[in-house]
């Protein structure tokens, strides 16, 4: 991990580039349509020193070994289009801020880029880069992974979630003590957790929505979620907010995850699951996923 000054914080923005292309960056300067989509933790360099001086590289490109690693790969995968031709390298000083860029540019042979992770890089050069391939060596930490929408929000998903495999022992304290708090089953919390992120502490959705439970920034922010990247944090303001749709739909669970997706004013307006194809296999695979981790726990 990256070893240098004090921690502080910084904003992620979504922007886009002056050729169509999409960045995430903490510089908007180079940048128009900029949308703030979060915020994170990283270390100061102090000022003159070596790291304050190094160079910013980052490269995108297509890794099928990131998937063995525990990454999503950014190579072809079944059902969704990946990356096109890579993006020219974009170079930063590190002091005037990082910058992760998305091609925009689709075709045939190459479509757009739906998932991937970034990795900070400090390299033994000097150099630090910004990478979506998970460093073989060198010290790097993970910034955040991007993707297109909610697992359990792809309509063309070819998961099966009657059948994939549940995860019982991730966050066990934290959804444990937010489900006791807010009075919402901890089988709901963990399978919204799955639905929303598969238990990606650090997923950036297309939309901005962010963490484990996809929280976006301005419900984050209404819930006193700080750092939506932060597990604890995340958990408490989802089940938070899933609570206050459980009593808004009076205790109805596929109204209220109904609602955690398209929100409440769609769920009021239908008064039933909103018509929506994305809401319908939401509802459907949260409920198949709930059942299945009520029998686990």
């Amino acid at each position: 991990m990256l070893v240098c000054g004090s921690a502080w914080a910084d904003t992620l923005y979504k922007c886009q580039g002056p050729d169509g292309s999409v960045a995430y960056t903490n510089n908007r300067s180079a940048f128009t349509a900029c949308k703030a989509i979060g915020s994170y933790t990283t270390n100061k360099p102090a000022a003159g020193s070596a790291e304050a001086k190094r160079k910013v590289d980052y490269r995108e490109r297509p890794d099928p070994r990131a998937e063995s690693s525990g990454v999503v790969s950014t190579a072809a995968t079944p059902g969704a289009p990946v990356v096109g031709k890579p993006v020219a390298s974009q170079a930063k000083s590190e002091s005037k801020g990082s910058t992760v860029m998305t091609s925009a540019t689709t075709s045939k042979r190459a479509p757009k880029v739906l998932r991937g992770a970034v990795y900070r890089v400090e390299r033994n050069s000097g150099v630090t880069e910004y990478t979506n391939i998970r460093p073989q060596n060198g010290r790097f930490a993970l910034l955040f992974t991007y993707i297109s929408t909610c697992v359990a929000c792809d309509l063309h998903s070819t998961i099966n979630f009657a059948s994939t495999a549940l995860n019982l022992d991730a966050y066990k304290d934290e959804v444990n003590l937010a489900a006791s708090d807010y009075g919402v089953d901890a089988a709901l919390l963990r399978a919204v957790i799955h639905a929303e992120s598969a238990f990606n502490p650090m997923a950036v959705s297309a939309k901005g929505a962010q963490g484990l439970m996809q929280l976006m920034p301005g419900t984050a922010s209404d819930l006193g979620v700080a750092d939506a990247f932060d597990a604890q944090q995340n958990i408490r303001g989802g089940a938070q907010y899933l609570a206050q749709m459980l009593r808004e739909f009076d205790g109805d669970e596929r109204l209220a995850t109904a609602a955690y997706n398209a929100g409440p004013g769609a769920v009021q307006k239908y008064e039933n699951v909103p018509p929506y194809a994305e809401t319908q296999v939401y509802v459907e695979r949260v409920a198949t996923l709930k059942e299945r981790y009520r029998k686990a726990l």
